[in-house]
Parts: structure tokens; C-alpha cells; sequence
């Protein structure tokens, strides 16, 4: 086996999913972990078994000569920055999702990947669910002969103006590329188009902001996504006064044969057939053994290691960012608007409103 060292870099909420998944490859250690916050940084290095090398600047841990693998948990405006850096010094970068707040941003990491000769991975955790990995499986073996469509709707609360969140780069208005439709959208289109296997090709969206003004660039949409076997995506997210939770949450996918209801809330897999009763389908519990971030970097080890594709490739997920773009252009102009984006519109970062992200501490 390869031993590999990863460097971790930025120490936000998702970071102790990656450092944990990281722990448990047989052949992997957390060399170094880099933050602007240089105490969290200490803190946290000087609790990990490993021993890792604290640093304050990313740039100083891909300086670092135990690091083999960039772990990218900075804001999304920061991805390709940060990656493309990474990969220009020779190392492998996973980053979390979305990819970039542009297309144009992704190309860059993907050319950034190409011209390294390294690997790149997005980490889009949902597609990776139990309930989703099933029913894609159970898609493709013909369980609902060919899928017609899938739609879904969730709920996320309202940002209002004297409860603006500690971690704001995320919410404040301005923040382009900080949207509901690029940073939950990214995860509903990417397990859509994971379980049916296809991808958009045009794009109908409403997008708006009912209660968030002068907070956060949107709180609600609806999309609509023709695909390119003839099959629609139709996703929609709500931004609620008071948090709630809905009975389910997930997906349900219509087929020439039958239904599915994909759910990870409860995590729950029920099929409807034509001429048969409804039944729950029994999911793998190896896959709650090993959860989703888990699978992400044991698939990420191994394709550096035998030199395959990543499991989810850059130009994978910059379809993602392609819908979601597509999505806030459709808005603005209130017309379809085809994937792929035209050339001038491959640098558009979404909504900016009223103010610019605030400097950085």
C-alpha cells in the first residue's frame, strides 16, 4: 500500500467529516492542516493523533513536503484559487462542493488538473447516500424501465437581517456564487443526475428573495431542467420564516414501468410498479458503515493510487455549476437557457446585489 499525507485546508464545519474519513484510511494520515484562525489550527493539530504541522496560510502547508493530497474546505468563492494553487505544486486536491461559483472558475481547475498531470475531485457527499447509491443501481438494472423524470422540493430558513450567522461569507448579499441554488442546488442536481443518468442540456428557473433582502442573495427557487435523454429534473427550495421539518426528504422518480421515492429523511427507498403493490426496498447496510465522506476519500486513495478516474470527476461537477448558472441567467432573462453556456457567460458568479463580500480577517 501508499502511504499518502493530506493537508487540510480551511477548519469550518465539514472539516471533522474529512479529517474523521481521513483517519480511517488504512494508508492515509492528516500531515498538516492550514487556517486563518492559527489558534483553531494549533488546537486542533496538537489534539489529531497524527501530529499535524499547523499553519496559518494555505500556501505555507503546500510549502510542506509531507503534503500529497490538498483537502480544499475553503469558501466556494476561494475553490479554484486554492486548488489550482494546490495542483500547480504537484499535489492532488479533493474539494468540497460546489466546484466554483463560475464555469469559468472550473475550467481553470480542470486545466489546472491536465497540465499537472494530478487528480481532482469534487466531493459531492449526497450522491453517495444510501438511499441514492440504491436507486441508482436499482435504475439501472430497469426497476422502472426508462425514468421520465424526477422531481423534488426542500426547505432551508430564511436569513433575517439580525441573524446573520457567524460563518456570513455564506449569506451576506453580494456574496456571488453564495446562493441556495449554488450551495443546496449543487447537492439536489448532482444526486438527480447521479441516480438517472443524465445530464441538462436547458434550463428553466425562478429564482427570488420573499423574506432574506439585504442578507443573502436568494432564499427561494424553482428549476426546471430538460435533459439530454428527454428526461426532467424539477427541483424547488423554500426559504421559511420558522424552521420545520416536511415528513420526507428526497427525491421521486417517475418511470415508463413505475415510481420510486428516494428518501434521506427518513432513509428509505420505496418502488411502485405497475399491476403491483408498493414495496420498501431493504438497503445495504455496509453502506451506513461507511458513510459518505468515508466512501469519497477511499474512492479519491484509490484512484491516485491505480491511477483511475476520479470517482467524481471536474467536469463532472462543473455540470452542476453549469445548471446552476444556467438557473440564475434563466431568471434574470425569464427564458430557457441551453447548456453549454455560451463563452460570455462561463465567467457569471450568480446574483451580486447590494454590497461585496466583507475583507477577510
Amino acid at each position: 500500500m501508499h502511504q499518502l499525507g493530506y493537508g487540510v485546508i480551511g477548519l469550518g464545519r465539514i472539516s471533522a467529516r474529512h479529517i474523521e474519513a481521513i483517519n480511517g484510511l488504512a494508508e492515509g494520515r492528516v500531515a498538516a492542516i492550514a487556517d486563518t484562525n492559527t489558534e483553531k489550527a494549533r488546537e486542533i493539530a496538537a489534539k489529531h493523533p497524527d501530529g499535524p504541522a499547523a499553519y496559518a496560510d494555505y500556501r505555507e502547508l503546500l510549502a510542506d513536503p509531507a503534503v500529497d493530497v490538498a483537502v480544499v474546505l475553503v469558501p466556494t468563492h476561494l475553490h479554484s484559487m486554492v486548488s489550482v494553487a494546490a495542483m500547480d505544486t504537484g499535489r492532488h486536491v479533493i474539494c468540497e462542493k460546489a466546484m466554483a461559483p463560475s464555469v469559468r472558475q472550473c475550467l481553470d481547475m480542470i486545466e489546472a488538473r491536465d497540465r499537472n498531470g494530478v487528480k481532482l475531485m469534487i466531493a459531492h457527499s449526497t450522491r453517495y447516500q444510501a438511499p441514492f447509491v440504491t436507486a441508482r443501481r436499482m435504475i439501472e438494472e430497469g426497476a422502472i424501465g426508462e425514468v421520465l423524470g424526477i422531481d423534488a422540493h426542500f426547505t432551508a430558513g430564511a436569513t433575517q437581517s439580525d441573524d446573520v450567522p457567524q460563518d456570513f461569507w455564506r449569506f451576506k448579499v453580494g456574496a456571488a456564487g453564495h446562493g441556495y441554488v449554488v450551495n443546496f442546488g449543487c447537492h439536489y442536481i448532482d444526486a438527480s443526475r447521479s441516480m438517472i443518468g443524465a445530464d441538462p442540456v436547458s434550463v428553466s428557473g425562478h429564482i427570488g428573495n420573499r423574506f432574506s433582502r439585504g442578507v443573502i442573495p436568494e432564499d427561494h427557487y424553482t428549476i426546471t431542467a430538460l435533459c439530454d435523454d428527454g428526461s426532467t429534473i424539477s427541483l424547488a427550495q423554500y426559504g421559511t420564516l420558522k424552521a420545520y421539518r416536511t415528513p420526507t426528504a428526497g427525491y421521486a422518480i417517475f418511470g415508463t414501468e413505475g415510481m420510486m421515492e428516494a428518501y434521506w429523511r427518513p432513509d428509505r427507498l420505496l418502488i411502485s410498479r405497475a399491476g403491483e403493490e408498493p414495496r420498501q426496498v431493504e438497503l445495504d447496510r455496509a453502506l451506513y458503515e461507511a458513510g459518505p465522506w468515508v466512501r469519497e476519500h477511499e474512492g479519491f486513495y484509490a484512484c491516485i493510487v491505480d491511477d483511475t478516474l476520479e470517482p467524481v470527476t471536474g467536469e463532472d461537477a462543473m455540470r452542476n455549476i453549469e445548471w446552476a448558472s444556467a438557473a440564475y441567467l434563466s431568471s434574470d432573462r425569464r427564458c430557457w437557457v441551453d447548456i453549454p453556456l455560451c463563452e460570455d457567460d462561463c465567467a457569471y458568479c450568480g446574483p451580486c446585489l447590494d454590497e461585496t463580500l466583507p475583507p477577510k480577517e
